[in-house]
């Protein structure tokens, strides 16, 4: 009975305030159409973006058949934040029509939601542009994005994609990226009926000045008036090679006063402030590449600087503006920083709105 009553105390406030994560999918379903048995394995990424106000974590992905492989990230998905679930099905021995479902289990307040993937596995040779799942015009690729993965701030990557023109007649395809940190070219220039191509980008990292996950677009278009976009997304991670000589000794070393903020009771409609210290206990500097919270209206981070010398610590000025909602409120603050063993400090203020 006790331990009843315990599990309730901590269950209590997520059903009062409703302070979750939610997990909301661009698709749940993907059709493959028509593949060949022996073509080898065939993927989808199913994107998501957690429009709630916690942190959400996949607990766990679980197909309903062991021939559909998923893959995904173990890590916390901030609010706001988008992340992935790479679903790959083995057609070899499995003919006819398939549907197959993957579970995803999450802290989200829909816990539960499953993904379907489905399509038709044949013995001889299938549809030729079956596996190019994305049209612009008459123009297919197998995505709508290039997935560059986990990069090195530091890093110059390339990236190829296959392009194909299905329609009857040739088509000029010109491309643009969203910024000069990216290089993109289509070759062959004019492609003919029924000619693949490449799309060829070439990525500069340091050139973005960006950390964390970041997803741009390139604006593709023909001479026959068809246009669309291109993703190219990526995870930009600092690179701690310097430092991995003398096992990180000469790194820097964040110490927050405190990430846990409680902020007690707060009128409506008022503004609260709240500081916090960074310290760097380490030996080089310690510099703040990025600040996201997970709701910029209502909660700004301002840091006295940027950029900390060993042994100093600077002030962050944290203000939240109350609304007229009264309950219990919950924000997330997330710092990217060169420190090799806290590259992402998340600080939680809570308080209470009467």
């Amino acid at each position: 009975m006790k331990r009843v009553i315990l599990m309730l105390f901590f269950l209590l406030p997520l059903f009062l305030f409703g302070q979750r994560a939610k997990i909301e999918f661009e698709t749940t379903m993907h059709n493959f159409g028509n593949i060949s048995e022996s073509g080898g394995m065939v993927s989808y990424d199913f994107v998501f973006k957690n429009t709630g106000n916690s942190p959400l974590i996949l607990t766990e992905v679980r197909p309903s058949c062991g021939c559909a492989t998923p893959q995904w990230s173990r890590k916390p998905i901030l609010p706001n934040e988008t992340g992935s679930i790479k679903v790959s099905f083995n057609p070899k021995n499995r003919p006819n029509s398939f549907l197959k479902s993957i579970t995803v289990k999450s802290n989200a307040e829909n816990a539960i939601v499953s993904l379907t993937i489905k399509g038709k596995v044949f013995s001889g040779a299938a549809d030729p542009y079956a596996d190019y799942t994305h049209s612009i015009g008459s123009l297919k690729t197998r995505s709508h994005y290039l997935n560059l993965g986990s990069i090195y701030n530091t890093a110059t990557v390339e990236k190829t994609m296959d392009i194909v023109n299905t329609g009857t007649r040739p088509v000029k395809v010109s491309i643009q990226p969203a910024g000069n940190y990216i290089l993109a070219s289509v070759t062959p220039e004019t492609l003919k009926s029924g000619e693949k191509g490449e799309i060829h980008i070439t990525y500069y990292a340091a050139q973005r000045k960006d950390w964390g996950f970041v997803n741009d677009q390139m604006e593709l278009q023909t001479d026959t008036g068809d246009k669309g976009s291109l993703g190219v997304v990526a995870n930009i991670c600092e690179d701690f090679s310097e430092y991995k000589n003398n096992h990180y000794q000469n790194a820097p070393q964040a110490v927050f006063s405190e990430t846990d903020i409680n902020l007690g009771i707060l009128k409506k409609n008022t503004t609260k402030k709240q500081e916090i210290y960074i310290q760097n206990a380490g030996k080089s500097e310690l510099i703040i590449r990025k600040i996201k919270t997970s709701d910029d209206q209502m909660l700004t981070v301002v840091p006295a600087k940027t950029i900390i010398k060993p042994g100093k610590k600077i002030k962050v000025t944290l203000t939240l503006n109350t609304d007229d909602i009264a309950g219990r409120k919950v924000k997330i603050v997330s710092f990217t920083l060169n420190d090799p063993k806290n590259t992402i400090v998340t600080c939680k203020l809570t308080g209470n709105v009467q």
